[in-house]
């Protein structure tokens, strides 16, 4: 471990909760999109579309891809953890994380927020320090969802293509990702070189940013371990999605799912949906729309948003408390950096 770790998390402030109008934010939002939806859709065509569900295929595939997300999440945060000298195990960080899941259930504002401070408050990790651990699983995430995206935008075959202009530069929206994905990519190795050679001494002060403590020391192999274990959620993601699909009896071409998929299920973290309900529902009728009739589309998002909602509440409630209340103790002093 480098010596400017310590010194790049001298004076981070201890982040507080979401003011009340932000929390509340997200709420109104997916109240909002949910209200949309059924009011332009008839609900009694909604209920007939699950009627007709196969229970048994969805639950198992659920299940299957709840198993993978839960150790390959937990796996994530403790090696890169451990790599940070964070003194926490592999059992605790599954308790960590387990609370997690059921704070995203009811609101998502404070999920991150609560592992900061309980990383702060109880293994006395600078708040800098714990988010850069983060920053660097969710760097490594979003390239394994660039990668399931790229797919669709290279072989989705035409006649499924959004046909649509992008506002103001007045180009089509598929060049426009295609290019997005071309450049995320092209990015990549200079991010690496940066990191693995001394042109990061060049740069101290973002060399020593706390928040970027991760990515200091950082193997290659750290990133393709990382990286594996987010595609392979995403990926098992995208399998047990196809199967829900096919239990409602709706086709979609299988390469716009590598796009419609990793959406739907990452904008259930946003804030424009709370417990998995409201951005799916839109993100779902916007990219399956032409392959399936909205109720249909509808009937399967909220299927998805349920199953969301159970399992990580149902996951983390034992967990919760004591995480919540050692997260958010007042008044306690933390010695910084």
């Amino acid at each position: 471990m480098t010596e400017t770790k310590g010194k790049a998390d001298d004076g981070a402030g201890v982040p507080r909760k979401p003011s009340l109008a932000r929390q509340a934010a997200p709420v109104l939002l997916a109240l909002a999109i949910l209200g949309y939806m059924f009011y332009s859709i008839d609900f009694g065509k909604v209920l007939e579309a699950l009627s007709g569900a196969k229970v048994s295929w969805i639950v198992a595939a659920y299940l299957t891809y709840c198993a993978v997300y839960y150790g390959t999440d937990v796996l994530s945060f403790f090696r890169t953890y451990q790599r940070l000298e964070v003194p926490i195990g592999v059992a605790e960080t599954a308790r960590l994380r387990f609370a997690s899941y059921a704070v995203q259930a009811i609101n998502g504002a404070i999920t991150e927020l609560m592992t900061v401070l309980y990383l702060y408050r109880v293994k006395k990790t600078p708040v800098l320090r714990s988010t850069g651990a983060a920053g660097f699983i969710y760097y490594c995430e979003t390239l394994s969802i660039v990668a399931l995206l790229g797919y669709c935008a290279f072989w989705l075959p035409a006649e499924y293509r959004i046909d649509l202009a992008v506002p103001w530069i007045n180009l089509p929206f598929w060049s426009v990702f295609q290019a997005l994905i071309v450049i995320v990519w092209a990015l990549v190795p200079p991010w690496l070189i940066f990191w693995r050679t001394g042109l990061k001494d060049r740069f101290p002060r973002v060399r020593d940013a706390g928040v970027l403590a991760a990515f200091q020391d950082a193997r290659l192999l750290d990133y393709v371990e990382v990286f594996l274990y987010r595609f392979a959620t995403n990926f098992v993601s995208l399998l047990a999605n196809v199967v829900m699909l096919r239990a409602m009896d709706v086709e979609a071409p299988l390469a716009l799912m590598f796009a419609a998929v990793p959406i739907m299920v990452n904008v259930a973290y946003w804030p424009v949906s709370v417990g998995g309900f409201g951005g799916p529902q839109l993100v779902a009728q916007f990219l399956f729309k032409g392959h399936a009739r909205e109720e249909e589309i509808l009937a399967y998002s909220l299927v998805w948003s349920a199953l969301f909602f159970i399992t990580r509440w149902s996951t983390g409630v034992a967990f919760l408390r004591p995480v919540y209340r050692a997260a958010f103790a007042s008044g306690e002093e933390v010695e910084e950096g």
